[in-house]
């Protein structure tokens, strides 16, 4: 029998890479929490802000000022709406048996990539109405008492921040999704090398 030439086959595959066992797993099993941190951070927010704005209802009601408590109901449902986007959009899909690490972790990163992109409809969407009422009824309240100029420009400057906020939340999300996808490139091309 003559003597396989190992040398030969060790010196083909001295490029190639392997990972550990248990490195993919590690990675969506990190992703996944990583996901249920801010999850639960968002709904934490979420309470706070029904909280808040729950309360700013009810002392308007209390006054009897039921157009001004309109605004802050809308804002506190639009978090609620938001809770339950951010659980059927934004949370951790289930293992499939099926699904091989890689394929999971891969269907993990496209999930949430799609979740993040998909941020202006879900996420600041439901808190428009809201904001739209509470500026617009301040604002024609003040305008009956000073007048549209003053009323206007008073109301300018909160409303530039609140522009300003939402447009921040959408870029770090359009951000965040694209770094999503460069990691599922990463993924492929790595799995497409194996």
């Amino acid at each position: 029998m003559s003597k396989p030439h190992l040398d030969g086959w060790a010196a083909q595959a001295a490029d190639a890479k392997f990972a550990e066992p248990d490195t993919c797993s590690q990675r969506a099993t990190r992703f996944e929490r990583t996901i249920r941190r801010r999850n639960g951070m968002e709904y934490a927010a979420g309470l706070l802000v029904i909280a808040l704005f729950g309360a700013g209802t009810i002392a308007s009601l209390a006054r009897g000022e039921w157009l001004l408590a309109l605004g802050p109901l809308l804002v506190a449902m639009g978090a609620l709406a938001v809770m339950a986007n951010l659980a059927r959009r934004g949370s951790n899909l289930e293992r499939r048996p099926e699904d091989s690490c890689a394929a999971h972790l891969r269907r993990q990163l496209a999930h949430q990539s799609a979740a993040l992109r998909s941020v202006p409809i879900w996420y600041i969407g439901p808190l428009v109405p809201g904001v739209l009422v509470s500026f617009g009824v301040v604002t024609f309240k003040v305008a009956q008492r000073a007048g549209w100029p003053i009323a206007l420009s008073g109301i300018a400057g909160p409303a530039a921040v609140v522009l300003g906020i939402f447009a921040a939340v959408i870029a770090l999300n359009l951000w965040a999704a694209r770094s999503l996808d460069r990691e599922i490139a990463d993924l492929d091309r790595r799995t497409h090398q194996q």
